[in-house]
C-alpha cells in the first residue's frame, strides 16, 4: 500500500489490522507523513498466528 499521494489531515488517528509486513510498511508511511506514534494503533493477524494457541 503507497500512501504518499494520499494527503493525511493534521491530528489523524489511524487503526491498522493485517499481518506484520503489512503494517511494518504502512506504519512507517504514516510516521513519514507526520502521524505521530501513539496515534497508529494496530492489531495482527495472519494465517500462522493460531500456531501459538
Amino acid at each position: 500500500m503507497d500512501l504518499s499521494t494520499i494527503e493525511i489531515p493534521a491530528g489523524a488517528t489511524a487503526y491498522l489490522c493485517g499481518p506484520l509486513p503489512f503494517l511494518r510498511a504502512v506504519r512507517g508511511q504514516l510516521l513519514a507523513a507526520g502521524v505521530p506514534a501513539a496515534d497508529i494503533h494496530y492489531e495482527v493477524f495472519g494465517p500462522d498466528l493460531w500456531l501459538g494457541a
